[in-house]
């Protein structure tokens, strides 16, 4: 009984394989056979409907066949781009182009000499006869002064002293450079802010009015001291009988004639004969000693 019972699983198990093939596989064949194929996929060899494609050529095969270009969403996009950014470099080299032939043009404004353009240049405005250093180097130390100097008091006041400095050195060590730029500054004036530099000027004609007014006072207030000297010196004389109206005149008399002597010396013209150098030894190059053999006795060998 176990005998025929193990005979039988051993028959059943090859034909439940045989029979789960066959069903799985029964779907293909009947496909091929010329069962339509689901939609969306084609199959090989077939045509979308399932038929099969034929072996030999028809007269549909040589129809000319027509391609379609069907053109990149973003090709737009990157047209519009390339020419934006076409038109933006085109649009910096017109700047750059701008740009060095206003600086061609300043350099060549600088390079014109005063007697070419009425208005001195910017080249002219330094002195030819005068040298920049160390004339320079102090000015800049008078501003640096200023800023020490005011380092702990209110910011206008440390914002406004170099400058101030500056500009109020600026005449007493460089005298010409500033005289030349204080006259192109006010050409430069005369020309763009004529309103401007004429309330400027009408200001300064009148600050020298009052100015020659008040040395005028002084001058008066001078000569009525030298009136109320020589009364008190005549007083003097009068009271003590000393001579001292003649010391007074004598000391004058000296100073007169120093002033003479300086205008004379100022007024004479001085003409260079010649410089003095100042040498200084740079190193001292050194060798060793040599003994002089001519004047040192001769030795013998007893």
């Amino acid at each position: 009984m176990a005998s025929f019972s193990r005979r039988l699983l051993r028959g059943s198990i090859p034909a439940t394989v045989v029979g789960t093939t066959l069903y799985v596989t029964s779907q293909p064949l009947l496909a091929d056979e010329g069962a339509p194929s689901p939609a969306g996929t084609v199959r090989c060899g077939r045509t979308p409907s399932g038929d099969k494609l034929p072996i030999y050529p028809t007269a549909d095969a040589d129809r000319p066949v027509t391609l379609i270009e069907a053109p990149h969403p973003l090709t737009p996009y990157i047209a519009q781009a390339r020419e934006t950014t076409t038109d933006a470099l085109s649009g910096a080299g017109k700047y750059v182009e701008a740009g060095v032939s206003k600086w061609i043009g300043f350099e060549r404004k600088v390079e014109k000499s005063p007697t070419d353009n009425p208005v001195e240049e910017v080249k002219s405005v330094v002195a030819q006869d005068e040298p920049l250093t160390p004339g320079i180097i102090y000015v800049l130390i008078a501003g640096l002064t200023g800023s020490v100097i005011t380092r702990n008091r209110s910011f206008p006041l440390r914002w406004l002293a170099p400058p101030l400095f500056t500009v109020a050195a600026a005449p007493y060590f460089l005298p010409k450079t500033s005289h030349n730029i204080r006259a192109y500054l006010s050409d430069l004036e005369d020309k763009h802010f004529p309103e401007l530099a004429a309330r400027q000027d009408r200001f300064l004609s009148t600050a020298s009015s009052h100015m020659e007014m008040t040395l005028d006072r002084l001058r008066g207030a001078e000569e009525g001291a030298r009136v109320w000297g020589a009364k008190a010196v005549e007083g003097v004389e009068n009271a003590t009988g000393l001579r001292v109206a003649d010391a007074v005149r004598k000391g004058q008399d000296k100073v007169e004639k120093e002033k003479a002597k300086l205008q004379g010396i100022a007024e004479q013209k001085l003409e260079t004969v010649g410089y003095v150098v100042e040498q200084r030894p740079v190193a001292e190059i050194v060798r060793p000693a040599e003994e002089d053999k001519t004047s040192a006795p001769a030795k013998r060998l007893v």
